[in-house]
């Protein structure tokens, strides 16, 4: 008979019990290109190791995406015996809050961690929540096809010696000299590469105020000397995914050009046409819209709260109503439960910023086209200036916070027409005021005040929740006040299910 302790095991021996090489997945995993490498060399174990003793961290968290889960413990046993001797702790993350691409800094606050390894596929999104150091994958590439197939597929462009601006997978980043050398030599107009910087892993000091929210970034893509971006061509080299996906809306006006090397196809993006027609039908979405939802995809991207704090006051400015929400990783079903939101802002990092709508709800749309949806039908939409870059957006946030606060409340409510229903709608407006000394937006007509506006007319201010309520065909139980007689105490049943006592 098996012994009672043979219902469970004890968390640790997972990493503590031997795997036989066969069942590992092992340097592989990285990419095809490690798979001659040792397990070491492929998830650069000495390095990461002498970057925790250098910097003096005792608890490091190792955050695995689900498909490099196998060779974890591997990793994890490897990594320990080169830092255990100095106290440190290395713990395997998985199973990601947000997105494996992102630093799940909220794991690592639960530990609480003071260092992090990411391994695999990154979005280079910056943090300032506590030092990152990325292992990115290896995988292979014949840079002398790649340039020969992006040579060739866009040989009218080259012919009118427009600027090529040529950007990577970070699969390839190890590969970044060839592809320099090779495409540079490939041809005879002006040229410029991408580059991708590792942030410090030394221990942050205490930042002061005004450099909280604020991190380098970490993907510098720039046109090339002479060259303005919009007269520019660009050469992506990786597969199909969000990276690629993120170029095609940052550089809607640009001509693009993928190469496959997996499958050594290419893909011809001469202009993102549909996929900025989505984001401009989102975006007339919103403007009909007057209650928000900005939904925070993760907490640890360097600019998430000041964003999120200027998004929220330039709401409050516009007289609109917000809240603000983290559910972590989204689902249709998560959001519908926030039915009387009428609009989604997702606050997300540079991969997974953009949302289809089509699955959920209501609209969802980014920070920078909130700031566009606030100017109302004064916007203008540019394609080449759409980003989803938080730092941009901050800056746009706080020019348009600016801008309504200068404007100040209308006293005429003139009607609005949706190009997405085909009605005019009258806004709603949630909360009017002014702000005092300390940038406080004070809500008048709340005790023994009387809210009017500037026509000295009486201005109605309403409640998302109660008028969210009163549209409701069902609002709840009949709530039968006085109306029927209280029940009276019994003595209930007592017992289990199987036998209560009066079953016996």
């Amino acid at each position: 008979m098996a012994s009672a302790d043979a219902f469970y095991t004890s968390a640790a021996v997972a990493l503590e019990e031997e795997v036989g090489e066969g069942a590992a997945a092992g340097p592989s995993s990285m990419g095809d290109a490690a798979a001659a490498l040792s397990l070491a060399e492929a998830f650069d174990v000495e390095n990461t190791a002498k970057l925790i003793l250098e910097g003096g961290y005792k608890t490091i968290g190792l955050q695995f995406p689900d498909e490099l889960l196998p060779s974890s413990v591997a990793v994890y046993r490897a990594l320990q015996r080169l830092v255990g001797a100095s106290g440190a702790q290395t713990y395997v993350l998985a199973d990601s809050t947000h997105g494996a691409c992102c630093p799940d800094v909220l794991s690592c606050l639960h530990l609480p961690a003071d260092f992090l390894v990411h391994y695999g596929h990154a979005c280079l999104t910056p943090t300032d929540a506590l030092p990152v150091h990325y292992v990115f994958p290896r995988r292979s590439l014949d840079v002398a096809a790649a340039a020969e197939a992006l040579r060739a597929v866009s040989t009218d462009e080259v012919a009118e010696k427009r600027g090529i601006v040529v950007v990577w997978d970070v699969a390839y980043d190890w590969h970044a000299e060839d592809i320099v050398r090779e495409l540079s030599a490939a041809v005879d107009v002006p040229i410029s590469f991408a580059t991708i910087s590792r942030p410090s892993t030394l221990p942050k000091p205490d930042a002061d105020a005004d450099a909280k929210g604020k991190a380098p970034a970490l993907r510098s893509i720039q046109p090339p000397a002479g060259v303005e971006m919009a007269d520019a061509v660009v050469w992506y080299i990786g597969e199909e995914g969000r990276s690629l996906l993120n170029l095609q809306m940052t550089h809607a006006t640009n001509p693009l050009f993928a190469y496959a090397p997996e499958t050594g196809a290419f893909a011809v993006h001469p202009r993102s046409s549909r996929l900025l027609q989505k984001r401009l039908f989102a975006l007339h979405s919103a403007l009909a819209a007057d209650v928000f939802g900005l939904v925070v995809g993760n907490i640890g991207l360097a600019s998430s709260k000041p964003v999120v704090e200027e998004l929220r006051l330039a709401l409050k400015r516009a007289q609109k109503k917000s809240y603000t929400l983290s559910v972590g990783r989204l689902n249709p079903a998560k959001l519908a439960n926030f039915a009387e939101i009428e609009c989604f802002v997702l606050i997300g990092c540079a991969e997974g910023g953009v949302v289809d709508s089509k699955d959920y709800l209501r609209p969802m749309i980014t920070p920078y086209e909130l700031t566009l949806a606030l100017k109302g039908t004064e916007h203008i939409w540019d394609p080449s200036k759409w980003t989803l870059d938080l730092d941009a957006v901050l800056d746009a946030a706080k020019e348009e916070s600016e801008r309504l606060k200068d404007k100040g409340d209308e006293s005429e409510e003139e009607l609005e027409f949706s190009l997405v229903t085909g009605k005019y709608r009258t806004r709603r407006k949630f909360g009017a005021g002014q702000e005092d000394s300390n940038a406080t937006l004070l809500v008048e007509g709340t005790k023994e005040l009387t809210l009017r506006n500037q026509d000295t007319s009486l201005a109605k201010l309403e409640s998302a929740g109660s008028m969210f309520l009163q549209s409701r065909s069902f609002q709840g139980l009949e709530a039968r006040y006085g109306l029927d007689e209280p029940a009276v105490l019994e003595q209930g049943r007592s017992g289990i299910a199987r036998g209560y006592t009066e079953e016996k």
